[in-house]
């Protein structure tokens, strides 16, 4: 069902200027922005609490995308965004600012956007404290183009031309399952309308064709499991059964263009007074039980003014207050944490909402964190373990040199236009690329890039300069374990072609074939969060 959310939860990329198109607020404007501090992560994270806000890990791209009312789109490249410095979507800043009149997610009418309050403010930062200036203007960017394949269309006449438009989408659940669009009266534009959503970007119709027309759709949707997967099911089914091409092009389109950017200004001497931390959220009640094994593991559900958590591993729960990498930053830890699981439910104040507080990963895992300590009598303390981790170092190297202005980023993914090689029956589960990076920015950004692949921030021991391009896939360890546990079960199951290696390719492998460097393991003292106390049975609800 990836495909339904896509194309109802998508809106087609436009542009308008950044610069306020309303009055501004006349609000005394406090902000805090300073560069975020390293974290195995390149998301950003957004919190609105009573007149005050908190967005973490942002570039100005993110900055300039969030102050026109876009969504990120998947962590890509946002080409609508055109000029400034290389740096435009690779420094990340912590903003904290404090505005009278803003009011808390909660508390925003239901169906009205809690974020929108917030485009004005971010307009303003972006103007007084980044001294961004920007202008509109329409340019040839990447898009798609519809036209009729060479066979033909294979459409039918409406049969009542007069009758309202109307597609209906619906799933048959056979096996494998299949989605069904049934379109009447629906001219080739209305259709894009409603469904190239889906597309990252928009769809020049260049079809000729203004009838309105009557026609099914129907595909299989087992198999997506990317936006990209989206994309080519909905290209090959319009070519072959609608007899319509859809092809990437650079079509006119409006776009920002950074004028000039800076470094934040300096913040006010005394901003920690100006903008405290945020208080910590008090508990109404929180329940913590061992878990049932028919229960949905690692699941975190926000309801109303609650949170649960079902059935977490202890280790997960310990990472994920912290907000450590991996496992492998525990130290002193008892054999129990890595088996024993749980589910607690977290009762916050009714003026709470628990949608809106599971979006803050600062203020989750702070509530986690405490609690645990309360209820599991943790003491602890952060220190240095020896332990396996990595180092990058220089092979024979195969990176593409990179043009020294382009935009500097890594992205999850394949690059703009390219083959996502995660597909369904691909033996890999994993893809980035990078554009215009040092090896100095990448082994800083490794750990974020490769996940659970990569335990610990990894030092640049390469001696390579200059900037590269390079893409980069490989097989999870994660998925590796679960295609071994599957091929044993059919073995034991008698099915013969169980008996075929498990294809794959490690971390480390693709990083020496693909791009001519070695990401080495090294035994090494590496930061720890250290157990000194926790108890198995928690205190007593």
């Amino acid at each position: 069902m990836n495909i339904l959310r896509i194309a109802v939860a998508l809106v087609l990329l436009h542009t308008v200027s950044i610069l306020p198109a309303q009055q501004a607020p006349a609000d005394l404007l406090i902000v805090d922005v300073h560069r975020s501090p390293y974290r195995a992560s390149i998301t950003y994270t957004l919190n609105i609490s009573h007149q005050r806000f908190d967005m973490r890990n942002a570039t100005i791209l993110n900055l300039i995308d969030f102050a026109r009312g876009q969504p990120d789109d998947d962590g890509r490249e946002d080409t609508s965004i055109a000029g400034g410095p290389t740096w435009l979507d690779f420094d990340r800043y912590d903003i904290a600012a404090l505005v009278p009149s803003l009011k808390a997610a909660n508390s925003v009418g239901s169906q009205a956007n809690p974020y929108a309050q917030l485009e004005p403010i971010v307009q303003r930062i972006l103007a007084e404290r980044f001294h961004l200036k920007s202008h509109s203007e329409n340019r040839p960017l990447p898009g798609y183009i519809m036209t009729v394949s060479k066979d033909g269309a294979k459409l039918t006449p409406a049969k009542d031309p007069s009758a309202p438009n109307n597609c209906q989408t619906t799933q048959d659940k056979s096996a494998p399952p299949q989605i069904l669009i049934t379109c009447t009266s629906e001219t080739v534009a209305q259709f894009l309308t409603t469904f190239s959503s889906t597309f990252r970007h928009p769809i020049l119709d260049r079809t000729g064709l203004d009838k309105p027309y009557d026609f099914t759709l129907k595909f299989s949707s087992d198999q997506l499991q990317t936006r990209q997967d989206s994309i080519n099911a909905y290209i090959d089914v319009i070519t072959k059964q609608l007899g319509l091409i859809i092809t990437p092009g650079a079509i006119p389109q409006p776009a920002i263009v950074v004028d000039a950017v800076e470094r934040p200004t300096p913040n006010p001497p005394d901003i920690a007074r100006l903008i405290p931390a945020l208080p910590d959220l008090e508990l109404e009640v929180a329940s913590i039980r061992p878990a049932a094994n028919d229960e949905p593991q690692s699941r975190i559900r926000p309801t109303g003014s609650q949170i649960t958590f079902t059935s977490y591993v202890m280790q997960e729960l310990l990472r994920f207050a912290w907000q450590l990498p991996t496992g492998a930053m525990l130290g002193n830890v008892p054999p129990w944490v890595s088996q024993a699981r749980y589910t607690i439910l977290v009762k916050l104040p009714p003026e709470v909402d628990a949608r809106i507080l599971s979006q803050d990963q600062d203020q989750l895992t702070n509530m986690l964190q405490k609690l645990l300590v309360d209820r599991f009598q943790i003491k602890y303390h952060w220190g240095e373990q020896i332990q396996d981790g990595w180092i990058l170092s220089a092979g024979t190297p195969r990176m593409k040199k990179a043009d020294p202005n382009s935009r500097t980023f890594c992205k999850h993914g394949p690059p703009e236009g390219g083959h996502d090689v995660r597909t369904a029956d691909s033996p890999f589960d994993a893809e980035f690329h990078c554009q215009n990076v040092t090896m100095a920015q990448f082994a800083d950004l490794a750990q974020s890039m490769a996940k659970s692949e990569v335990k610990n921030r990894v030092p640049n021991k390469t001696g390579l300069t200059g900037s590269y391009d390079f893409t980069l896939y490989y097989t999870t360890g994660h998925k590796m374990r679960l295609d071994a546990i599957t091929a044993q079960a059919l073995r034991q199951a008698g099915n013969p072609s169980s008996s075929d290696p498990i294809v794959g390719l490690s971390v480390e492998d693709a990083f020496r074939k693909q791009l001519g460097l070695k990401l080495e393991k090294h035994r090494g003292s590496y930061p720890a969060l250290i157990l000194d106390h926790i108890e198995q049975t928690p205190t007593e609800n």
